[in-house]
């Protein structure tokens, strides 16, 4: 197969995170659920392109830059309208401040938005810089908005998307970059790195070829970890999660279904009704956690009320604080498979198991914590 796009920061780091999610987006282009956080992003990008985008050194007046942004707006992705209106006051407040600050020290950027395409030893390789400046030497400077609430800023010196824009920049301008920054828009801020050199430049061009070669040799393997598999939208269709009935087989059918509004209210009826049960599970496993507790005080097993009973079996989970030890440890032993997904539940199986290799075991038992407990089984008298 050929590279189904160009290839992008945001898409490099999706195939090293896992190769099947990046099959599932680029290959099948099966559409992932709108976030807020991204259309959030979007919105306030889309006001300080408006900002900077003048032809003349008169910036545009906070009146106008607000308006701007209220027009192009971006809704999709928030889960009530309380929840858009404060991200929407957020933006308002970040864009205010960014216009009270550099409108007093407005000067024309080189360019906004600048998109890019090159290739690295045939690769085609896109993207787009928030804003470059020219400075008095003559060199540019990079600058990369973000507008999360919190910026790891211990990464600059040797973050992969602002050296994939100085890479961009010198190649497509001819021009050498001086400075790469990060602007965190929430606090003001702009975190400073000089010009990357040259071995960090060329190791982003071998992971830019070996990328492309992967996924043109179809090496779509899936990487399963238990916090990313968690929220990931193809939860439904990955072949981790074959036959654990987790979604239908027509789940990458056209977007256009979600405009048919008895789809929609069947949607939201079971979307609440769900709200109900995880309000009623958090209940029903604080009074049982609290039964079960009293029950082991006293020494029972059973117990009655006037409506239920309970009997009480032992129950035994370990809790692992340090999981990639955890599934180093089983990976060597030759056990991955067992645990693949990976979930607690499969490694409490391994652990408990008796016919599992004493000395992992005993390994597993170091890095974990045996905590017994009672599984409660209700019915009615």
């Amino acid at each position: 197969m050929k590279l189904p796009r160009p290839l992008s920061h945001s898409s490099i780091s999706l195939y090293a995170e896992c190769p099947q999610k990046y099959k599932f987006k680029y290959v099948d282009k099966v559409p992932e659920k709108p976030r807020h956080f991204f259309s959030f992003g979007q919105s306030v990008h889309t006001a300080l392109e408006y900002f900077y985008g003048v032809t003349t050194p008169v910036p545009p007046t906070l009146e106008a830059v607000l308006a701007h942004y209220r027009e192009k707006w971006v809704s999709a992705g928030y889960k009530s309208e309380e929840q858009e209106q404060e991200y929407f006051e957020l933006g308002r407040g970040i864009i205010a401040r960014f216009h009270d600050k550099h409108a007093k020290d407005f000067a024309l950027p080189f360019s906004v938005e600048y998109a890019f395409n090159f290739e690295v030893d045939g690769v085609p390789v896109t993207g787009r810089i928030d804003r470059v400046d020219k400075l008095p030497d003559g060199r540019l400077r990079v600058l990369d908005y973000k507008t999360g609430k919190q910026l790891q800023v211990g990464r600059i010196d040797t973050d992969a998307q602002l050296t994939m824009y100085q890479l961009a920049c010198e190649r497509q301008l001819g021009v050498e970059v001086s400075e790469l920054i990060f602007y965190h828009l929430p606090t003001l801020k702009q975190h400073t790195a000089f010009r990357r050199p040259a071995a960090l430049v060329d190791e982003l061009k071998s992971r830019i070829v070996h990328t492309a070669e992967s996924i043109v040799k179809e090496r779509f393997d899936p990487a399963p970890e238990e916090t990313k598999c968690k929220w990931c939208d193809y939860k439904p269709i990955c072949p981790i999660f074959k036959g654990v009935g987790v979604g239908p087989s027509s789940w990458g059918a056209p977007a256009a279904a979600a405009m048919d509004a008895e789809l929609a209210a069947l949607v939201d009826r079971a979307g609440e009704a769900r709200a109900r049960a995880a309000a009623a599970k958090a209940e029903a496993d604080a009074a049982a956690a609290e039964l079960g507790a009293a029950m082991s005080k006293r020494g029972y097993v059973r117990a009655f009320g006037e409506r239920h009973e309970v009997t009480a079996a032992p129950a035994v989970r370990w809790e692992f604080l340090d999981k990639k030890k955890v599934l180093a440890l089983i990976k060597d032993a030759g056990l991955y498979e067992k645990v693949l997904a990976p979930s607690a539940p499969l490694v409490n199986k391994l652990v408990e198991d008796p016919r599992t290799d004493g000395d992992l075991r005993a390994k597993l038992s170091e890095l974990g914590e045996r905590v017994e407990s009672s599984e409660l089984s209700f019915k009615p008298l």
